[in-house]
């Protein structure tokens, strides 16, 4: 299975616009359990579903606080890995109104083959909600 530019802007996409459009599913497509994201504060085990609602919900509330209208993320490299994973790098903007609510920050996800088609298992780098919620995973039941 190829990891391409059409697969790699699909990934981008449903893995943006879940945000915008307050879909869980989507987001939840392109994931396998257990999930990891490696932020600023720490990392961030997601483990069941009940996980990823609390989570995603809580960046739904980032997204509220930052009044976000577009979540564009652009593909920077793809690196394919000897046990067919691919680590995806890419440069992602947060933007309110067309302004970057903040700087552009690279985060880099582990994709993995699966008769679904490409699934991340970690995001390292990943910006974590706790910035705009104010709430540590410690606090929320993410898992540390």
């Amino acid at each position: 299975m190829t990891f391409d530019e059409t697969e790699f802007a699909a990934f981008l996409d449903d893995i943006s616009r879940p945000f915008l459009e307050r879909d869980i599913t989507r987001w939840r497509a392109r994931m396998i359990l257990p999930f990891s994201m490696v932020t600023a504060t720490g990392p961030v085990l997601l483990e069941t579903e009940a996980d990823v609602e609390r989570n995603f919900n809580l960046y739904l509330t980032a997204s509220d606080v930052m009044h976000l209208t577009n979540v564009v993320r652009a593909p920077l490299s793809a690196e394919l890995c000897f046990d067919g994973t691919v680590i995806a790098t890419y440069k992602t903007e947060l933007i309110s109104n067309s302004q970057r609510v903040t700087a552009p920050y690279t985060a880099s996800a582990l994709m993995h083959p699966t008769s679904d088609g490409w699934k991340m298992s970690s995001i390292l780098n990943a910006r974590g909600h706790h910035d705009w919620t104010g709430q540590h995973p410690q606090m929320t039941g993410d898992k540390t």
